[in-house]
C-alpha cells in the first residue's frame, strides 16, 4: 500500500479547558502518552509526520518523539503567533511540500479509514473530508451541500435552527498539494473563530475535485477532563486478553476476572477482586479487599486496603487509603485520606454540570491531597497542589495552590 507523502498532527493547543489536568497530548492510557498512539498510527500511512506544537509543549514533546520513536520520519515544529487550526498550518508553510493528511493530535478513531484516502487520493487538486452523522446538536462544523448534493461549503458552530445538514465534519483532512489550502487561508479575513472553515468553504467554491466519506465508526475527542474517562474506556476495550508480568506478585486469594494488563512487581493482596478490563502500572500495590473495576492504575501506585475504583483513571504515585473512587479521574501524586469519597450520581437524576454525563466523580490535580471522610460531589474539579480539609463536603470546583476549609479558599502557603 502506498503512503501519503505528509502528515500532520495539530498539538499547539494550550490546553487551558482541560484543567485541573496538563497537557493533553502527553496524557497516558494504558501506561503511554497518546500523542504515542497517534503517531504510530499515522506512521501507518504517512511517509513523514510533522508535529505543530505550541511555545510551551514543543520541548517535552520532541524528547518523548526521539526516546520513543527516533526522529527519522518525525519532526515537532513551534506554532508561530497565529491562532487555531488556520495558524498551525500556515506554520509548516514552507517545510511541508506536496500532499498531505491533517488530523488533530487529540483525536481518536479508527485508522483504517484512512486506506479510503489511500485508495482515491489518485490524482492531483483534490480535497478529501471526512463527517459523522449527528442526532443532536454539536458545537463543531458542519456540511452545507447546494440542491445537487454537491460538498459546497463548511460552516463552523451554526446556530441550533441554522445548522445546513446533519453532518459535522471532522479532522481528517487530505489535500493533493497543501499549497492549496495555505494561499486560501492567507486571503481570509474574518473576526470570528472559523478562519479555518472559510478558507476551506472558499476552495470548495472552486473547481477543486472534492470527496467526502462519511465515518460511523468510534470517535473520542481529548477537549475537557472529563474527555479522559470516555477515552480510557476507549483504551480498556483494546484489552481483548491478559497480559500480566511474570514478576507481579498476585495473592492466590485474590479474584481476576475479564481481561487484565498487569505490570512489573505489582502486588495484589489479599480478597482483591479486579474485575476487567483493568490496567495496572508498574510497581503499584492493591491492598487487601479493594475492588477495581474498568479502571486504568498508573506506575507506583498505593491503592490501599478496601479501596474501590470504579470506571476511573488514576495516575502515577497515587496513594489511596479505604477510598470509593467512582468515575473520576486523578492525576500524579494525587492523595486521599481515609474514607475520602467522591460522589457520582446525582440525586436528582439530571446529568453533571456542563458534560452532559450521567456519571461523574471528581477530576483532581496533581500533588492534591484529600482530608480524611472529605466528600466531593459530582463533577467537582479540585486544582493542582490544593489541599482539601478533613470532612468537608465539597461541592464547587476549587483553584491550584488553595487550602479548602469551612468552605472556603485559603493560599495553600505549606506548597
Amino acid at each position: 500500500m502506498r503512503k501519503i507523502k505528509n502528515g500532520l498532527i495539530l498539538a499547539g493547543g494550550d490546553s487551558t479547558r482541560f484543567w485541573p489536568l496538563e497537557e493533553k497530548n502527553l496524557f497516558s492510557f494504558l501506561g503511554r502518552p497518546l500523542i504515542l498512539y497517534q503517531l504510530e498510527e499515522l506512521s501507518n500511512y504517512c511517509e513523514k509526520i510533522t508535529v505543530i506544537a505550541s511555545k510551551k509543549n514543543a520541548a517535552p514533546l520532541n524528547r518523548l518523539i526521539e526516546a520513543s520513536l527516533g526522529a527519522s520520519k518525525y519532526q515537532v515544529i513551534i506554532q508561530d503567533d497565529l491562532d487555531g487550526q488556520s495558524g498551525a498550518v500556515l506554520s509548516a508553510k514552507n517545510l511541508v511540500k506536496g500532499e498531505v493528511l491533517i488530523i488533530n493530535a487529540n483525536d481518536i478513531f479508527d485508522f483504517k479509514i484512512l486506506e479510503k484516502i489511500v485508495q482515491t487520493a489518485k490524482q492531483e487538486n483534490k480535497v478529501i473530508l471526512f463527517g459523522k452523522k449527528i442526532s443532536e446538536y454539536f458545537p463543531g462544523g458542519y456540511f452545507k451541500f447546494d440542491a445537487k448534493g454537491k460538498l459546497m461549503a463548511i460552516i463552523e458552530k451554526p446556530r441550533k435552527d441554522k445548522i445546513p445538514s446533519n453532518i459535522t465534519k471532522l479532522v481528517i483532512d487530505y489535500y493533493s498539494d497543501i499549497d492549496y489550502l495555505t494561499k486560501a487561508l492567507e486571503k481570509v479575513k474574518t473576526s470570528n473563530d472559523d478562519h479555518y472553515e472559510v478558507a476551506l468553504s472558499q476552495l470548495l467554491s472552486t473547481e477543486i475535485d472534492r470527496e467526502y466519506f462519511i465515518y460511523d465508526g468510534y470517535w473520542q475527542s481529548l477537549k475537557f477532563p472529563w474527555h479522559v474517562l470516555l477515552m480510557t474506556k476507549l483504551f480498556l476495550a483494546t484489552i481483548k486478553a491478559s497480559k500480566i508480568s511474570s514478576s507481579a506478585r498476585i495473592s492466590k486469594k485474590a479474584l481476576i476476572v475479564g481481561p487484565v494488563i498487569i505490570g512489573d512487581d505489582v502486588v495484589i493482596g489479599d480478597f482483591v477482586k479486579i474485575s476487567g478490563p483493568v490496567f495496572i502500572g508498574d510497581n503499584s500495590i492493591i491492598g487487601d479487599y479493594s475492588l477495581i473495576r474498568e479502571s486504568q492504575i498508573g506506575e507506583d501506585c498505593l491503592i490501599g486496603s478496601y479501596s474501590e475504583i470504579a470506571r476511573s483513571s488514576i495516575g502515577n504515585k497515587v496513594f489511596l487509603h479505604r477510598n470509593y473512587v467512582g468515575d473520576s479521574v486523578l492525576a500524579d501524586k494525587a492523595m486521599m485520606g481515609a474514607q475520602a469519597v467522591t460522589a457520582n450520581l446525582r440525586f436528582d437524576g439530571e446529568t453533571v454540570k456542563e458534560t452532559n454525563l450521567s456519571k461523574l466523580g471528581a477530576v483532581i490535580g496533581e500533588e492534591s491531597k484529600i482530608g480524611v471522610n472529605a466528600t466531593l460531589t459530582p463533577g467537582v474539579k479540585i486544582g493542582k497542589k490544593t489541599w482539601i480539609n478533613s470532612g468537608e463536603v465539597v461541592n464547587q470546583d476549587v483553584k491550584d495552590k488553595v487550602y479548602f476549609s469551612d468552605g472556603k479558599e485559603k493560599v495553600n502557603l505549606k506548597v
